[in-house]
């Protein structure tokens, strides 16, 4: 078993509350009842109602989420006394994160972080990097616009709503580090005419899913880290299948759904 304290430590040592944006740092939703120490803890992108429950079948104490939690299986949260700490912008941008860890297995050369991504080069075109992108997600669709047949050079790698126009200061910031290529998510109309006058390759991976192997890479991380503690770590894979509803965790953001509705 493991303090919390302790795991909490760890936590920050992996996802410094510090790199975080200002107004998301990594925190407990639920506090464990288990009290002052857990011995099995769970990881995942999404809090789900598949995943919530899967976790309490199996004793899961604390589950470390990517995403916020909204009510999802509260009876069984509630009953079972399990925590639920969330990490997401802390992770997205750590140097072992979510991110980074995309950036990785795409082979990314000389990847360096930049604010809220990560920018690599690659040999590869286009098309190449889709199909690479398809089978690293274990996804077999993927929205995008550009041209298949140009090269993808440079690549920004950003988790999150980097498509999003309260990121177009952002954007010019990747332009100008000659960007050729872009991975985020909810693409939208508006990033799509602004970055076609630049002739920049987006590609929307999905909130959830572009989330998920940085995620699966912190539990292995802590598998190891916690291996001396005698704790048990799993990764439960549910994601939501759509794009997140970020409207509810990103300021700002509840303004354009309130446009989309009206």
């Amino acid at each position: 078993m493991i303090e919390l304290d302790k795991l909490v430590s760890i936590m920050e040592e992996l996802a410094p509350a510090k790199i975080a944006d200002h107004y998301d740092p990594p925190r407990y939703q639920v506090e464990p009842k288990a009290g002052e120490k857990v011995e099995k803890i769970g990881v995942c992108v999404d809090p789900t109602e598949t995943n919530l429950r899967s976790a309490s079948r199996k004793g899961v104490e604390l589950l470390i989420c990517h995403h916020s939690w909204q009510g999802e299986a509260a009876a069984e949260v509630e009953t079972k006394g399990m925590g639920i700490y969330l990490l997401h912008s802390a992770w997205n941008k750590a140097r072992e994160g979510n991110n980074i860890t995309l950036a990785r297995l795409l082979n990314l050369v000389d990847p360096v972080f930049e604010g809220d991504a990560v920018l690599g080069t690659t040999d590869l075109p286009f098309k190449d990097l889709l199909a690479c992108c398809r089978r690293i997600l274990e996804i077999n669709f993927i929205p995008y616009t550009g041209d298949l047949n140009s090269q993808a050079g440079k690549v920004a790698v950003v988790s999150g709503p980097g498509f999003w126009p309260v990121y177009k200061e952002k954007w010019n910031q990747w332009l100008a580090g000659g960007c050729r290529t872009i991975l985020s998510a909810e693409l939208s109309r508006y990033s799509i005419g602004y970055f076609s006058r630049h002739n920049t390759n987006l590609v929307d991976l999905g909130h959830s899913v572009m989330a998920k192997p940085g995620m699966k890479h912190l539990a292995y991380t802590l598998q190891n880290r916690l291996k001396i503690f005698d704790c048990e770590v799993g990764f439960f894979p549910d994601t939501y299948s759509i794009n997140y509803h970020t409207g509810s965790i990103y300021p700002g953001m509840g303004e354009y759904y309130t446009e989309e509705e009206d």
